[in-house]
């Protein structure tokens, strides 16, 4: 096989046969953004439940691997595993909890940095460093930076839900492109196809212009002769 050979037989695969990863992975992102839409609380808590299962099966990991090799301390590994274990269990049993310190610590920098963002603008602005036309941006910055201290639950259920809208767009864009390379697979095949024999059509009347490939005949246009 030539390296031309090789290139087309590259690009049929991947215009033929990786069109469904994106129909999968956009089918289960957008499954994400009806489950975060839906139930925001528990579609938040499902990454630090993801992490308090991985602990746990590195945990797990490791003692079968010190009793298996029973190397260099291996009753210390076996300690380590149980104890990674326990903070894995730990971690998927106070996911909630743990989801909610999150976003809270989150919101909280967020508002302290608007508040601080805010009040160094209005210094700014009251010893002439800046215009009165950035006073309203100050106070803008001031008045969202309470509102978040405020309403801390409803901003991260905001989060949530704008993370929501995101994965049905982002879904719905990949599963449109998979079905795009598929119908664009299907109309190039012919002309990528490695399995091509040279040779020459025969038309009705009797010109030679043509090409057979994998026993069809691919009819090219007519030279119209001067």
């Amino acid at each position: 096989m030539s390296v031309n050979e090789q290139e087309m037989e590259k690009l049929k695969y991947i215009w033929t046969r990786t069109w469904w990863t994106f129909v999968i992975l956009g089918i289960i992102t957008f499954a994400l953004g009806v489950f975060a839409l839906i139930n925001p609380q528990a579609a938040a808590t499902i990454p630090i439940r993801l992490l308090g299962i991985f602990i746990l099966l590195d945990g797990i990991f490791k003692i079968i691997t010190a009793v298996i090799e029973r190397r260099y301390h291996w009753g210390w590994r076996v300690a380590f595993g149980l104890v990674e274990m326990g903070v894995g269990v730990a971690v998927f049993a106070l996911s909630f909890n743990i989801t909610q310190a999150l976003f809270t610590i989150i919101i909280y920098l967020i508002a302290f940095g608007l508040l601080l963002a805010g009040a160094f603008t209005l210094v700014r602005v009251i010893s002439g460093r800046r215009t009165w036309h950035a006073l309203l941006v100050g106070l803008l910055e001031i008045i969202f930076g309470i509102a978040l201290i405020a309403l801390t639950g409803a901003t991260a259920v905001l989060f949530v839900w704008v993370t929501g809208i995101f994965f049905l767009l982002t879904g719905g864009t990949l599963v449109f492109v998979g079905f795009r390379i598929r119908q664009a697979g299907r109309q190039l095949k012919p002309y990528i196809s490695p399995n091509v024999v040279e040779g020459t059509a025969v038309y009705e009347d009797g010109t030679s212009h043509g090409a057979v490939v994998e026993g069809e005949v691919l009819l090219l246009p007519e030279e119209t002769e001067e």
